[in-house]
């Protein structure tokens, strides 16, 4: 893996870009749309440059993350001393103070432990010592550190709005208060010895609480016995794969009932499609969605929508025949529209009647909050007639927009 190979890659898309633009440009010169067979080798070309684009992103992704062993277990040596247990905190002053500085799981003790138990739930004292470090009051283990990092990774995979938003880590889970601006102050000219005018800026605030994302799982006493496989990676492609789509979803299009509230859900219209683009948006669209956005918002701002919008943009030019879409050629750099990086999500809706199909603005005011770290809990006895081991999965967040002027929506017409 190098960049060089992913440069390689780039430039295979972009060839077919080319002959895709190629196409469509002959088109435009005969005033014509394409002809069947045109079509369907534009749409073959198509397919070929989405399965290097996900390529790219798959190598950019492995490129991007060092090697370590930090998720292999750490071995305890025998003479490590007795870890004295954690006094369970008497009020929620003393639970902060006890959770500053870093997270116990951060050991070497704590890793080996939790893997142990995670594959054979067999400790001797001094390993149930240090896994109790981290015991919650529910049961559960929080994951080693190095294992939440693999776990939030996989997470990122299933979405783009932990990459593209803020995200808050707490300690514990009480609702925080984010403040939001929602008017600036008014500055005026003032005269000499003249009394200087005050005016405040405004704020709101918006509450972040803790909502919990589960699943469950199996395996056989055979599988966990045996283990000859890089368990804990299993064990996190599984749980990350899964609490990721669940979680991204909600930031994108949840209700804030018992979930995050979904990014589309808050933003206010830049932009509505014309009677007749239930399905599609045309290039004054897209200028105006770009421009509907404030310039101190549109600087770092990024397009986001569903693949399958990008397809239709893709053929789109501007008055002057120039095509509004971009391909990323070299290494890391993402594809743009109007000159701005283009992010694809599953959840994003796709366009239809009234669909809130494109986002654009400064995703940085979208804010996740998560709590403290996943923990894991084993189940011995629950599937023991089947010959089977539970674990459950748990993770608690929230999102919200704090700034309804940083983003902006492209909604398709009613009809």
């Amino acid at each position: 893996m190098s960049v060089s190979e992913i440069t390689q890659r780039r430039e295979e898309r972009a060839a077919l870009i080319t002959q895709m633009r190629g196409l469509i440009d002959a088109a435009d010169k005969e005033k014509r749309d394409l002809s069947g067979e045109e079509t369907g080798e534009w749409d073959k070309m198509d397919e070929k440059v989405k399965a290097i684009t996900a390529d790219i992103e798959r190598r950019e992704r492995l490129e991007a993350i060092k090697p370590t062993a930090a998720l292999q277990p750490t071995q305890v040596p025998a003479d490590t001393a007795e870890v004295e247990l954690r006094k369970a905190p008497e009020s929620f002053a003393e639970y902060r103070t006890m959770s500053r500085g870093p997270l116990p799981q951060d050991d070497g003790e704590y890793r080996s432990a939790f893997y142990k138990y995670v594959a054979h739930d067999v400790l001797d004292v001094t390993e149930m010592r240090a896994l109790s470090k981290a015991t919650s009051a529910a049961g559960g283990y929080l994951v080693p550190t190095s294992f939440e990092r693999e776990l939030i990774r996989i997470m990122r995979d299933f979405g783009a709005m932990r990459d593209l938003a803020t995200v808050t880590t707490t300690s514990s889970g009480e609702p925080i208060q984010i403040p939001a601006e929602a008017g600036i102050g008014v500055a005026s000219w003032v005269a000499e010895n003249a009394a200087i005018p005050e005016t405040d800026d405004s704020y709101t605030q918006v509450s972040l609480g803790a909502y919990k994302v589960a699943r469950g799982t199996r395996a056989s006493l055979e599988l966990l016995q045996d283990a000859a496989f890089d368990l804990e990676s299993e064990i996190a492609n599984s749980i990350g794969a899964s609490i990721g789509i669940t979680e991204n979803t909600a930031y994108v299009v949840g209700d804030g009932s018992g979930k995050a509230t979904g990014i589309t859900t808050q933003t206010t219209a830049g932009k509505t499609g014309a009677t007749g683009q239930t399905t599609t948006v045309t290039t004054d669209d897209l200028i105006d969605l770009y421009f509907s956005v404030m310039s101190a918002y549109r600087r770092n701002g990024t397009w986001l929508m569903n693949e399958g919008g990008v397809k239709g943009i893709m053929k789109l030019k501007d008055t002057t025949g120039q095509y509004i879409w971009s391909p990323g050629i070299t290494a890391g750099a993402p594809d743009t529209i109007l000159g701005r990086p283009v992010r694809t999500d599953p959840d994003m809706p796709v366009m239809a009647a009234n669909a809130k199909s494109i986002l654009f603005g400064d995703f940085r005011y979208y804010r996740i909050r998560d709590v403290a770290g996943f923990s894991v809990q084993r189940l011995n006895e629950l599937y023991a007639m089947n010959g089977q081991i539970g674990f459950v999965g748990i993770h608690r967040t929230d999102g919200k927009l704090v700034n309804t002027q940083a983003v902006k929506h492209y909604a398709n017409s009613a009809t």
